[in-house]
């Protein structure tokens, strides 16, 4: 449904300016490699390998597979190698976090994710105004499953961030509001205090929907072989 308002959802309504501190964001999604890197670091247990599964999407729907988890994408039968340079899946909003936090980063807010991703000039994708298409972004089953991180250069955003489009959605830092945007603050918006759910972002390899102002949500503890991040860093 497209709001009275104008093009896009209720939820990102009413359109507003907003003014962000100057901030790092990473390039690409979090990989396997630095995920492992994590992994080996601190040995670290994730959601899906403390509850013994995650949900996976084969063919035409959604199941719950157990001994699903980062290091093993579809199931206990699959792996990661060779997938080095592929986006970590499977992972959890607090998983991502800690991630972060070990990194000495942090996951960036909704605000600033979409700065990245549509620069100031309001674009409707990364690229600019002109429609997905196989050679901009990883989606809608195009290829079934993730590609390695910085595969569509031709998808990158104004500042030069790859896969801000499809591929994976990325975690936020924030709770989801639906109302948030009429009551946010014009500097620096950090979301809601409290909630149910938290945000995600930038459509991933299953969806269609890529419009950079599009706003989803999930509960912090979902997992699904879609659902990725990266890291932010307040500038310095």
């Amino acid at each position: 449904m497209g709001s009275p308002e104008g093009e896009g959802e209720k939820d990102e309504h009413p359109q507003h300016t907003v003014y962000l501190d100057a901030y790092w964001i990473d390039q690409t999604d979090v990989t396997n490699a630095m995920f492992s890197a994590f992994i080996g670091d601190t040995s670290y247990q994730t959601y899906a390998e403390e509850v013994g599964g995650s949900y996976v999407f084969s063919g035409s729907q959604r199941a719950e597979v157990s001994g699903a988890d980062w290091a093993h994408p579809q199931g206990p039968s699959s792996s990661i190698v060779g997938l080095d340079d592929y986006p970590v899946v499977n992972v959890s909003w607090g998983d991502a976090q800690v991630y972060c936090e070990w990194a000495g980063r942090r996951l960036p807010t909704e605000a600033e994710w979409e700065k990245a991703a549509r620069g100031t000039g309001g674009l409707i994708y990364p690229w600019g105004n002109s429609d997905p298409t196989s050679s901009l972004a990883n989606y809608g089953k195009n290829i079934g499953n993730t590609t390695a991180v910085g595969s569509y250069p031709d998808g990158a955003s104004p500042y030069g961030v790859l896969d801000m489009a499809g591929n994976v959605f990325n975690w936020m830092g924030d709770w989801y509001d639906s109302g948030y945007y009429a009551n946010s603050p014009d500097r620096n918006p950090q979301g809601p205090s409290t909630g149910e759910f938290r945000v995600t972002r930038g459509g991933s390899w299953h969806d269609s929907l890529l419009r950079t102002a599009n706003r989803d949500w999930h509960s912090p503890l979902g997992l699904i072989d879609y659902f990725g991040f990266r890291c932010a860093l307040t500038g310095q």
